[in-house]
């Protein structure tokens, strides 16, 4: 019953990193689309723009969910892919916890810059 949650979240998260990554690329890279739509998009990647959107909360967030998504999703994905492999319950402990560990120290990690653009 564990495994259909964690199938049913990998889904989840592949929905979620086509939305989030999809407003990313919109709002970030197609200058086209966003001229269409009537946005000024010449300066977009500007550094003062780039600045600016960091004091943002709604950016950050977006940043942070984003990451949060795509760690999970990658990070579910090979261990499931590693446990395929390997049948042994106490490898599949191990491999989980590494894992796990990774995740989380990755997602702190990359989560500070965001964060310290918000609150400078």
């Amino acid at each position: 019953m564990r495994n259909t949650y964690l199938w049913l979240l990998q889904l989840i998260t592949g929905i979620l990193i086509a939305v989030l990554l999809g407003v990313h690329m919109v709002l970030m890279h197609l200058d086209a689309i966003l001229g269409f739509f009537g946005v000024d998009a010449t300066k977009i990647t500007s550094w003062e723009s780039m600045i600016e959107r960091s004091n943002q909360g709604i950016w950050a967030g977006l940043y942070i969910a984003l990451l949060a998504v795509v760690l999970y999703h990658a990070l579910n994905g090979l261990r499931n892919v590693i446990l395929e492999l390997t049948p042994s319950v106490r490898t599949e402990r191990v491999v989980t916890r590494v894992i796990v560990a990774f995740g989380i120290v990755t997602f702190v990690f990359c989560s500070y810059v965001p964060i310290a653009l918000l609150s400078a």
